[in-house]
């Protein structure tokens, strides 16, 4: 899922809203794209966070009331035939260790070797690679919750609520999306305190990088960036966006173009000198075969591009887990920044 940059989620999406924009409703999301309203009214309230009051429960048995971007919604107490309409809840529920029922198709190259085979093996409810979620494919999976987020476009929502409970996170609040869409998984589907473990292997990794590698961290300035989707324009990542926010919890320093950017900007081919050049490396987005990702080989092919002096010198590394989704990938981009560290 794929949208152009702007104050806004990558696949319908997730590669689309973290690579586009803004950690809000105009984000850009992994490979695909997503972002704007539903088919259905706001409801009955919006909230910053979904999933708080997982443990209350209602009338009816076997329920809890659970918050959302669209107000409290009932869902299954524990629910069994869950299908994640975007890469975020689909890839908490893979940190969670659970199999969703159906997933959002953005594209298999954008999903991490770890999780490539389960992910093959599961029913994909989107009209192709990026499409639009189709209620037929949704329905025949008979689910009994659908988790998905509230900048998705064009979302037939009305039509997946008869079909079971569905809610959306409120990924347009959210400034880190990775680890509060997590979070906020977990909480819809009653387990809050499942991700703990990871939350203290990420925690444990930052510190041990930041200890390790003190020296390189004290020398070595980072550009983050990405090829992006449109002709003659790259994206450049800020200090201020997931990964940026990821490498700097383990002591990472920014070059100014990335120092300067709060999230995240299309740049033309013209300016990569220009916002490059003081960059002793850079840490850009691949695909699970560890190319770079997207318009990627033809910014790299780029005269400019070949001259910059973290070019020349070889700093260049990638990572699959640029545009994280869980604490799993936030973990995975830690250890290639580390492998780049090692390197320098």
């Amino acid at each position: 899922m794929s949208l152009p940059p702007g104050p806004g989620p990558s696949r319908p999406a997730r590669r689309t809203l973290l690579g586009a924009g803004a950690a809000g409703a105009a984000l850009f999301g992994l490979a695909a794209c997503g972002s704007g309203g539903s088919d259905s009214d706001a409801g009955p309230g919006s909230s910053g966070t979904a999933g708080t009051k997982s443990g209350a429960k209602d009338g009816a048995k076997g329920t809890r009331t659970v918050d959302s971007a669209k107000g409290p919604i009932k869902v299954p107490a524990q629910p069994k035939r869950v299908v994640a309409i975007n890469d975020f809840p689909m890839s908490a529920m893979f940190d969670l260790g659970q199999t969703p029922a159906g997933v959002f198709n953005a594209g298999e190259e954008y999903v991490p070797q770890r999780d490539l085979d389960r992910w093959k093996k599961i029913p994909k409810v989107s009209n192709g690679v990026g499409g639009a979620i189709e209620v037929e494919k949704v329905a025949a999976l008979r689910p009994d919750l659908i988790i998905g987020i509230d900048v998705q476009a064009n979302l037939p929502y009305s039509q997946l609520s008869q079909l079971a409970p569905t809610v959306l996170l409120p990924f347009s609040k959210s400034k880190a999306p990775w680890r509060d869409m997590a979070d906020q998984t977990a909480a819809v589907l009653g387990v809050p305190t499942a991700l703990d473990q990871l939350k203290k292997r990420y925690t444990q990794r930052v510190a041990d990088i930041k200890q390790k590698y003190a020296a390189v961290l004290g020398r070595v300035h980072w550009d983050l960036l990405q090829g992006g989707f449109d002709e003659g324009q790259w994206w450049l990542y800020g200090a201020g966006s997931p990964i940026g926010g990821i490498l700097a919890d383990a002591g990472a320093q920014f070059a100014t173009a990335s120092k300067r950017l709060a999230v995240q900007q299309a740049v033309s081919y013209e300016l990569v000198t220009g916002k490059l050049s003081d960059a002793d490396a850079i840490f850009y987005y691949t695909t699970n075969d560890g190319k770079p990702a997207n318009l990627g080989p033809k910014l790299f092919a780029q005269k400019s591009f070949q001259q910059l002096p973290a070019t020349k010198a070889k700093h260049l590394f990638g990572s699959i887990y640029f545009l994280p989704g869980g604490y799993e990938d936030a973990i995975g981009a830690l250890d290639d920044f580390e492998k780049a560290l090692s390197a320098l």
